[in-house]
């Protein structure tokens, strides 16, 4: 916009000084009446005005070509413009179809882009569908590989078994055989052994023996087995036989028995083998165990049972009927008793003899106490003596 209000202002100001130079010229010319190539003032005067036109024109014109460009352009490379418009156009045209091809080319690589993305999220899926099918595949591989671990050991502990198995079949032949030659033996003398001498009568103890607590159930069934042993040589010194056989039997069952019962103790076990039958000369000798808490029951010095009883003539009496009740008492306490006559221990006859004689001399209420001569424990014997004391008794008179 600038620069067509400069070019107005020139031609303004250059079309105003031409009219002011041709009019002073004319004026001039009529004046002087001048003439030109032999023509008439007047026509003179047109020429010239004529002239100074074409002046204005052409000076009005160089002068704008000279200051602006787009007029020089507009004069003289006007047609050079139009076929650069002509060929700005072409390219302008070519530049659309490229456009429109552009746009197709772009709405089918979208549509490319969104079928590829379908495929992308489809496989993105089908991956994590293989990643969860594999993790299935991993845990139940774990636990086909735990599953076959487990059949292994067992497997091997069936192994075991069978192998403990064999060599209990093997001992078992060897028992029984054991039998067979016992059974021959006895069955060449049973006339006479049958009207024999009863070697053990029934209940009573063969044996007996500690053992340890924190022992395995094997261990245990090895210990019993050894105190077993121990008491078979017992039997045999007592047969007066000198060969190493077994004479004493005990029924499986009752053996493990004993054994889990020892292997779960948390103290030491008392273990007593005795005769479940009665034991005759050249017989074979059936046993049982038993196995029970060693404990210390009672301290030396302790006071087992206290009564007070009358002295007297009924001393005898009252001094066996008070031994009774210590025998129970013990009992209750824990104090193993004798399976034969069912007593926990003795008392000298003597000292028997004398307690009576002295409460027989004694008048009235009589202290009697049962004292523990040493510490004593499950399997006893408890050993006591007896002590009396008169009861003294406040008498008041009026």
């Amino acid at each position: 916009m600038l620069v067509g209000l400069n070019i107005i202002l020139i031609i303004a100001i250059m079309g105003g000084a031409i009219a002011f130079i041709g009019d002073k010229l004319g004026t001039k010319i009529g004046k002087r009446r001048m003439s030109i190539f032999g023509l008439r003032p007047k026509h003179t005067s047109i020429i010239m005005t004529i002239v100074t036109g074409i002046l204005i024109s052409a000076f009005t014109l160089g002068v704008l070509a000279i200051a602006s460009e787009n007029v020089r352009i507009a004069l003289f490379g006007m047609e050079q413009l139009r076929a650069e418009m002509d060929q700005l156009n072409s390219d302008v045209a070519a530049k659309n179809q490229e456009l429109e091809a552009g746009k197709k080319e772009l709405s089918e690589k979208t549509v490319a882009l969104n079928t590829m993305r379908k495929d992308v999220q489809a496989t993105q899926e089908e991956l994590e569908e293989a990643r969860a099918a594999r993790n299935a595949m991993s845990e139940e591989l774990v636990s086909v590989q735990e599953a076959y671990r487990q059949a292994d050991a067992r497997l091997a502990q069936s192994a075991k078994d069978i192998q403990t198995l064999e060599n209990t079949r093997i001992e078992l032949e060897q028992h029984i055989e054991d039998l067979r030659v016992t059974t021959k033996r006895l069955e060449e003398g049973i006339t006479h052994v049958r009207e024999g001498t009863v070697l053990f009568r029934v209940g009573e103890v063969l044996s007996g023996a500690l053992v340890r607590p924190g022992l395995t159930e094997d261990e245990s069934a090895k210990a019993i087995t050894s105190i077993l042993n121990d008491t078979n040589g017992l039997i045999l010194r007592r047969l007066g036989i000198d060969e190493n056989r077994a004479v004493i039997y005990v029924s499986r069952n009752n053996l493990e028995e004993v054994a889990k019962q020892v292997a779960s103790a948390t103290e030491p076990m008392t273990i007593r083998v005795t005769a479940a039958a009665n034991i005759i000369y050249g017989e074979a000798a059936l046993a049982e165990i038993h196995a029970y808490p060693y404990q210390k029951i009672y301290d030396k010095g302790d006071v087992i049972w206290s009564a007070e009883v009358e002295g007297g003539d009924n001393a005898q009496f009252a001094v066996l009927s008070f031994l009774k009740d210590v025998n129970a008492q013990a009992k209750s306490k824990g104090i193993l008793p004798d399976p034969i006559s069912g007593d926990v221990g003795s008392l000298p006859g003597d000292e028997l003899f004398d307690t009576i004689r002295q409460l027989s001399r004694l008048s009235g209420p009589v202290r009697i106490r049962a004292i523990v001569n040493e510490d004593t424990y499950t399997t006893g014997p408890v050993q006591i003596e007896l002590r009396l004391d008169p009861v003294r008794t406040n008498t008041s008179g009026s």
